[in-house]
């Protein structure tokens, strides 16, 4: 019952009691581990980010080759061609994309050539054959000259042995692995997706494929966290809800350390007579419970198990969600090698009125609209921590700054986008 006491207090939280955001999120970036690069196929590394660069140890392409399907010739020989008085070449043969000994091209003569074969010996130039009339006897009318290098695609034009290919800390992109896989790099040395452990605590609460008895919910952070963790570039491993009981959360945590590189759990972090979590991770590691200058999501907790950092979130839906959004999706980019670990913002004007607590940043659910070059921004509805419809609607949040509680209508609001990437 220790943590169950009175304090006679004006207010629930004073101002000084409260921890700012910043310092809340740098400190859990700071407790992470460096990442561990792997090397993996280069197939799959997409989205994750290179831990070296990789270079090109080829010609691409190997060969001057073909650009469009015509006819390989010698541009010389087209000099007087005109639409009156066309020249014509005999065909003396064919090449396809992968011929290994084209044939070579005599003065007078043409070869019939597909995209992407190797130009023949004594050819300098291809004519598509869209600009030529075939004739009786394999012979080929041109109306237009040629120059020397029409149609051809040079060896090396795109890349020489040397050439950086994908840079060191660069998330691997679709196009990469084409370059990679052209340049016929079959793996590389990347940082692999974190693995995150979700657990969510409470004696209320109940599988989703359960009907709840009266007093219990269904447990709907941790496969909301899993599908956050996952949309986030992280490999999601739940446990499962875990009963507000000492020894299960004990048995929890070390049953699942083995395969966190983050662990992330929700409930059990405020002032209630069975809030354990934090005594249970004191016993097995460090930890701090603070109350951050938000809302909602005030009571945070952070600390580490052996190298496994340990994030506690609120059990309230929206709590653990905008809580995941500021604290936890940047933890698991940082974690990725990445740089950019904020969302993306816009600044909209406000069509409603939003309202913020005092001293508290406020992360209101929103709704954007696109009016002329800018953003008008609404909220979903109610905004209370409990409401799982405010978040399904929302496609970004408002960020109301601690000194303002009220944005009126046609003020300006900073809206962190709740997008992918």
């Amino acid at each position: 019952m220790s943590r169950f006491v009175g304090h006679g207090q004006d207010e629930v939280t004073p101002a000084d009691q409260l921890t700012p955001v910043e310092a809340h999120l740098d400190a859990i970036l700071a407790m992470l581990p460096r990442p561990e690069p792997i090397a993996l196929r280069t197939a799959d590394a997409l989205g994750l980010v290179l831990a070296e660069t990789a270079v090109c140890e080829v010609t691409l392409p190997a060969t001057d080759n073909s650009a469009m399907d015509g006819y390989a010739l010698i541009a010389d020989d087209l000099a007087a061609a005109s639409r009156a008085q066309p020249v014509r070449l005999a065909v003396t043969g064919e090449v396809v994309a992968g011929a290994e000994d084209p044939p070579t091209v005599a003065r007078g003569t043409c070869v019939r050539i597909m995209t992407g074969a190797p130009i023949p010996p004594g050819a300098d130039a291809v004519v598509p054959v869209e600009l030529t009339v075939a004739e009786e006897g394999d012979r080929v009318a041109f109306h237009l000259t040629a120059r020397v290098g029409d149609n051809i695609r040079r060896a090396g034009e795109d890349l020489v042995p040397g050439t950086e290919l994908v840079a060191a800390g660069r998330r691997v992109a679709p196009a990469d692995v084409a370059l990679l896989t052209a340049a016929g790099v079959t793996s590389v040395v990347c940082i692999p997706a974190p693995r995150v452990v979700i657990m969510s605590t409470g004696d209320e609460l109940v599988p989703a494929d359960r009907e709840p008895a009266p007093g219990r919910v269904r447990d709907s952070n941790g496969p909301m966290l899993a599908a956050m963790v996952r949309a986030t570039g992280g490999v999601p491993f739940v446990t499962g809800a875990v009963p507000d009981d000492h020894d299960a959360l004990r048995e929890a945590f070390e049953s699942n350390l083995g395969h966190a590189d983050l662990f992330v759990c929700t409930g059990g972090a405020s002032a209630g007579t069975r809030d354990l979590l934090a005594d249970v991770i004191a016993e097995l590691g460090d930890v701090e419970s603070v109350k951050v200058a938000m809302r909602p999501g005030m009571p945070q907790i952070r600390g580490r198990i052996g190298v496994v950092p340990v994030i506690g979130l609120p059990g309230n839906p929206v709590s653990s969600y905008v809580s995941f959004e500021v604290f936890v999706r940047p933890a698991i980019r940082a974690l990725q090698g990445r740089r950019d670990v904020h969302r993306p913002t816009v600044v909209a004007r406000a069509i409603e009125p939003l309202s913020a607590p005092p001293h508290k940043r406020g992360y209101l659910r929103v709704r954007l609209a696109r009016e002329g070059a800018g953003w008008t921004v609404r909220p979903t509805g109610a905004q209370g921590s409990h409401l799982v419809t405010s978040i399904a609607q929302a496609d970004g949040l408002a960020v109301v700054p601690e000194a303002v509680t009220e944005v009126k209508v046609g003020d300006e609001v900073r809206v962190m986008l709740l997008v992918d990437g």
